[in-house]
């Protein structure tokens, strides 16, 4: 049902657009992710400079976004009012009428006198601009004035609102440094298609890439190799490139970026490796290795790093310490520490390993990792934060209060759910875009894997196996975007979209809504949209 305040905007010739009928209405309703419920009439509203946005004190800092967003390309900046008398107007509005839908839906009408979105919550709010700026002519996502535009929207009545809380990207910035001002933009793009989560991999045995003041060295060292790896690790001998790469955001960069991603309703997950994947901060501080008086360099291959943090007192302070200025930068309730591949082969050659193990009452090295994991969890919880993890953090007994990033398939998030633990699918043979999409004589090299758009769009986040119970547990799912043959923000981009695009209507739009054949055929329209973006997405017809 459509909510009561949205004017009744139809005339008797109006349809319900299903999942076939926005395909074949064409451009005009080219929306990705598709909303849950609209209905087309005859109809447009033109945007001109006499148009006027109406908002109040809650919705004025989305009204701003707006005014931003139309500007550049209209030529004209649309004037904000509290009342539009008798004025045209896009009307901004929240209100208690809109209290049936979650803080992130919206509703949105538009009638050839005016534009009403209503929502909540400013998240809504703001999602709803998304799906008008997706109504407007592709042009209007262009940074300087496009002439000769006759900026209209078709008359349209929508309801819409998220299928999973938590609808995210991975960007791997440790295998490769990704500059800020490209993860910004990353973070524009995301913000169309609705994602509410970036994850960012600030850590691994390749790069340290976040600023902390009390350990200065982990950027001054670990921030930089000397050298990467040329083709595929599988490929031997092994070549190098011979040329230093690195960097690493300062801690003004951190908040910049968690600012701009706040601003746009998207959380940033900050993801500290532990124990394995440990290279980079060992190199710079031995004493947090195994082996101290072996010197190490950050690893300038691809794979999985023997090296591993030894689960000292000192060490777990020493990260303990890391975690509080990684708390004090990023507000997200989720702080994710990775906690997969640690190779233990060093735990069990080390005399200080085996000693805490038996110390401590531990049956093996898997939990001794477990414990390790729950020293971080109730650190995390008593400052009033969640621990995220990799599945690997079931080895041994889950920590209480974790959440599982389900990688390895679904048999770890299956496991979670089903002891009352949260869960993000994130299944390699799914979300792993930094898989092939398509022939590999065709596509850049990669990793490796077979993840093309189509198996994307097909990928359902609740496994059959879960009951309606355990299916709560299921935040949602994320799209990973590792870096190891990523070398640059083009190349980013280009793995990304359009998979992401398919992704993005898994996470927001109802399973029952979703058709292969119609997300392909609004694609066709969103692409034009991401290349006035200058978004390097990889074509359709390739």
């Amino acid at each position: 049902m459509f909510h009561p305040i949205l004017p009744v905007i139809l005339v008797s010739t109006s349809i319900i657009v299903g999942q076939v009928g926005l395909a074949a209405q064409g451009p005009a309703l080219a929306v990705i992710p598709q909303p849950i419920q609209a209905e087309l009439s005859g109809g447009v509203f033109v945007i001109d400079e006499n148009t006027v946005i109406v908002a109040d004190t809650a919705s004025m800092p989305e009204a701003c976004k707006l005014q931003d967003y139309l500007a550049p390309a209209m030529g004209f900046r649309l004037k904000l009012v509290e009342n539009a008398g008798s004025q045209r107007a896009i009307t901004l509005r929240i209100a208690d009428a809109f209290a049936g839908l979650a803080d992130e839906g919206y509703a949105l009408s538009v009638a050839p006198d005016g534009i009403l979105i209503g929502a909540k919550a400013r998240p809504g709010l703001f999602h709803g601009i998304q799906t008008l700026r997706q109504l407007l002519p592709p042009a209007v996502f262009r940074l300087a004035r496009v002439e000769g535009v006759r900026w209209e929207v078709p008359c349209v009545r929508i309801e819409d609102q998220p299928r999973f809380k938590w609808r995210g990207l991975l960007v791997d910035t440790a295998r490769h440094f990704v500059p800020k001002s490209s993860l910004l933009k990353f973070i524009d793009t995301m913000a169309l298609h609705k994602f509410n989560s970036l994850q960012l991999h600030l850590t691994d045995d390749q790069g340290w890439r976040i600023e902390i003041k009390k350990y200065p060295k982990l950027t001054e060292i670990g921030a930089w190799r000397d050298e990467t790896l040329v083709g595929h690790a599988r490929t031997k001998p092994w070549q190098f490139d011979g040329r230093r790469h690195g960097g690493f955001y300062t801690q003004n960069d951190i908040r910049e970026i968690v600012r701009y991603a706040a601003d746009r309703h998207i959380n940033v997950v900050p993801e500290i490796e532990m124990p394995g994947h440990a290279r980079a901060a060992i190199s710079a501080y031995p004493r947090l290795g195994c082996n101290p008086d072996t010197p190490l360099k950050p690893w300038a291959v691809w794979g999985v790093c023997p090296d591993i943090f030894c689960p000292t007192d000192e060490m777990i302070a020493f990260m303990q310490d890391v975690l509080t200025e990684v708390m004090e930068l990023f507000p997200s309730p989720f702080i994710h520490i990775g906690g997969d591949e640690a190779v233990k082969d060093q735990w069990k050659a080390s005399p200080v390993v085996q000693a805490r193990i038996k110390e401590l009452g531990l049956k093996d090295e898997a939990e001794m990792q477990s414990w390790f994991v729950k020293q971080m969890d109730a650190f995390l919880t008593r400052h009033g934060r969640r621990l995220v993890g990799w599945d690997e953090i079931l080895e041994g007994g889950l920590a209480p209060g974790a959440v599982v990033m389900s990688w390895r398939g679904e048999k770890g998030g299956i496991t979670a759910a089903k002891s009352g633990h949260d869960v993000v699918m994130a299944p390699t043979s799914y979300t792993y875009l930094d898989y092939y999409q398509g022939p590999k004589e065709r596509e850049p090299l990669a990793i490796g894997g077979d993840v093309p758009i189509e198996k994307v769009y097909g990928y359902d986040p609740i496994p059959a196996e879960l009951s309606a119970d355990e299916a709560r547990h299921v935040l949602g799912t994320q799209g990973q975007l590792w870096s190891e043959y990523i070398p640059n923000p083009r190349h980013l981009e280009y793995m990304a979209y359009p998979r992401a695009a398919a992704l993005a209507e898994v996470a927001w739009s109802a399973k029952e809504r979703r058709d292969f054949d119609s997300f392909m055929n609004r694609l066709r329209q969103h692409v034009q949209r991401l290349q006035v973006m200058d978004v390097n997405f990889r074509p359709l017809d390739k």
